[in-house]
C-alpha cells in the first residue's frame, strides 16, 4: 500500500466502503499541526528519475551498516507506477547521497503468486537478514495483497523463505479480512516481531477500518497468530473521513520497549486520489504490545513540505549520531504532476524524504505523553 500512489487502491476498497455503510463523502481533512521540532528537508533527498531512469522511489528501510547507511526502496521496473514494483538496495557513506548497490532488483515475482514485491522491511535476526514485504496479486484475486519473507546471508542476495507468510482471512467482520501488507519489522531482544497494516470492514459504517496487527517469531520460520495492537485515536476520527493506520515501522530500545511510526490514512470520494496517507504519526510500548502511548501531535503531515501536498508516507526511523532520524516516502498532489511527466519521470515531486530531530528532544516529548497517559 505505500506504494499505491494510482487510484488502484481507491477503487479496490470502495466495495468495502459501500458494504461498511460509508455515507456523504467526507471533506478535505484539517491535519493536526505537526510537531514543532523535526527538520524537514524542503526536496526528496531522492527524486524520481535519481539511481535509476524513470525511478520512483518510495517504501524506505534504512539500516546503519559498518561506516556506512544501507537502504531497502522499490519502484516499478518495466512502466511507471505499474507492476512489477519491486525491491532495490542502496548504499551511502553518510545517509544523505546513495548509490544502488547492485544495480538490479533483489527479488524477482516469478515462481510467486504476484506480481510486484513491495514495501521491503528489513533487519538482522539470528545471524540473517530478514526482509519482510508485501505481494501484490494480479487484478482480480480475492484480497489485492499479502505478506512474504525472504532471507538473506549478506543482504545483497536473497531468497524467498515464504511467498505468504500471512494473508487476509476474508472474513466480513474480521480486522484483518479484507487485505493485510506493509510490514514493518523489528527484533526486540530474542524475538522478530513483523507489524503489518490490514483492512476490515467498520462496524456501524465508515471509512474501512484500517489498523496495525502483529506476529512475532522467535526463530524467524515459526510465527504466531496475527492479532490487532493499534486502532486510530481520537485525534483522527472516522466521522471526518479518516480510516485507520498504514505503513507501520518500529525501533527497538534495549529495554524491550518499542517506538512505532505508521501513516495516518484518510479517504475522499472524488478526492486526489481517494485513499492517500496525509500524515506520520508515532507511539511507544513498554514491550511491543498494547497499550501503545501515542503523541498529541503527529510528528509530519503532508503540510510539513511543498513536495508532499498529495501523500506522505511509509516511515523508516533510525536513531543515530544522537538524531532520530526519518526517510519517507512522498509526492505531490496528482494534478501538479504534469512538470514530472514533462521532464521524462524526473524530478523533485515525488521521491524518499528526509526529517530529523534531537534524540533529547524527541525523549522529552515522547517521555511528556508518557506520563500523562501514566497518570
Amino acid at each position: 500500500m505505500r506504494a499505491r500512489f494510482l487510484p488502484r487502491l481507491a477503487h479496490q476498497l470502495a466495495p468495502l466502503a459501500m458494504l461498511a455503510g460509508c455515507g456523504a463523502a467526507a471533506p478535505e481533512p484539517v491535519l493536526p499541526a505537526a510537531q514543532p521540532d523535526w527538520r524537514v528537508e524542503a526536496a526528496p533527498q531522492l527524486p524520481a528519475g535519481a539511481l535509476r531512469a524513470q525511478a520512483l522511489w518510495n517504501d524506505p528501510s534504512v539500516l546503519r551498516e559498518g561506516r556506512g547507511y544501507v537502504m531497502y526502496l522499490t519502484t516499478s521496473t518495466v512502466k511507471p507506477f505499474e507492476p512489477p514494483i519491486l525491491p532495490f538496495r542502496a548504499v551511502s557513506p553518510d545517509g544523505r547521497s546513495w548509490s544502488l548497490s547492485p544495480a538490479q532488483p533483489l527479488l524477482s515475482p516469478q515462481g510467486g503468486p504476484y506480481v510486484s514485491v513491495e514495501t521491503p522491511s528489513v533487519v538482522r535476526f539470528a545471524g540473517r537478514y530478514f526482509m519482510a514485504f508485501t505481494g501484490i496479486y494480479p487484478s482480480g484475486a480475492a484480497s489485492p495483497m499479502a505478506i512474504g519473507l525472504a532471507v538473506s546471508g549478506d543482504g545483497v542476495t536473497w531468497q524467498v523463505a515464504q511467498w505468504t507468510l500471512l494473508k487476509a482471512t476474508g472474513g466480513a467482520t474480521d480486522w484483518n479480512g479484507y487485505l493485510v501488507g506493509e510490514p514493518g519489522a523489528v527484533v526486540v531482544k530474542d524475538r522478530l516481531l513483523i507489524y503489518f497494516s490490514a483492512v476490515g470492514a467498520r462496524e456501524g459504517g465508515g471509512p474501512p477500518l484500517q489498523s496495525i496487527g502483529v506476529v512475532e517469531s522467535t526463530d524467524g520460520a515459526h510465527f504466531s497468530a496475527p492479532r490487532q495492537v493499534l486502532t486510530q485515536g481520537a485525534l483522527y476520527p472516522a466521522a471526518q473521513g479518516y480510516a485507520g493506520y498504514s505503513s507501520p515501522a518500529a525501533l527497538a530500545r534495549a529495554d524491550g520497549s518499542v517506538d512505532l511510526f505508521y501513516s495516518v490514512v484518510h479517504v475522499l470520494k472524488g478526492g486526489d486520489p481517494e485513499w492517500r496517507q496525509v500524515a506520520i504519526h508515532h507511539a511507544r510500548s513498554r514491550d511491543g504490545s498494547p497499550p501503545f502511548d501515542e503523541d498529541r501531535a503527529p510528528v509530519v503531515t503532508r503540510d510539513s513540505a511543498r513536495w508532499t501536498g498529495g501523500e506522505i508516507l511509509a516511515p523508516a526511523p533510525l536513531v543515530d549520531d544522537g538524531m532520530l532520524k526519518l526517510w519517507f516516502g512522498g509526492h505531490v498532489r496528482q494534478a501538479a504532476l504534469a512538470p514530472l511527466i514533462k521532464r521524462g519521470l524526473k524530478g523533485p515531486e515525488f521521491g524518499i524524504g528526509f526529517a530529523a530531530i534531537p534524540l533529547d528532544r524527541f525523549e522529552q516529548a515522547t517521555g511528556e505523553v508518557t506520563n500523562a497517559v501514566q497518570r
